[in-house]
């Protein structure tokens, strides 16, 4: 009975996430940036930044990540679709979340376009 229930409150969690995040994404685009935050640009910017680094993970690490967050899987989840031990997924999104952390710079190599 434990397990049902949890599997029930993860899917309803999973569901109210992704209600609120096409509530948050509507209302974001219906309304122009308030003064003083962030604009479009700077938005547009972050997700390249962000891109970039999703695409220096390892692939292992990038896989679990793209389950996590675009497939709105569960850890354990993943590890069942995946066929990994649970703790190897736990380490692995953890070891991408650090990398991710760190600040976002720019790459030394790249050219900016004029």
């Amino acid at each position: 009975m434990g397990i049902t229930r949890h599997k029930i409150a993860d899917a309803l969690a999973a569901r109210t996430r992704r209600a609120q995040l096409v509530a948050a994404a509507s209302t974001r685009y219906e309304r122009s940036p308030a003064p003083g935050t962030r604009g479009g640009a700077d938005e547009a910017l972050d997700r390249v930044l962000v891109t970039r680094k999703l695409e220096r993970l390892p692939p292992a690490q990038r896989r679990v990540v793209g389950l996590a967050f675009y497939g709105d899987l569960t850890q354990t989840q993943i590890a069942d679709r995946t066929g990994l031990p649970l703790g190897t997924v736990k380490s692995r999104i953890r070891r991408a979340l650090r990398s991710l952390r760190r600040p976002m710079e720019p790459d030394s190599g790249t050219t900016r376009a004029r």
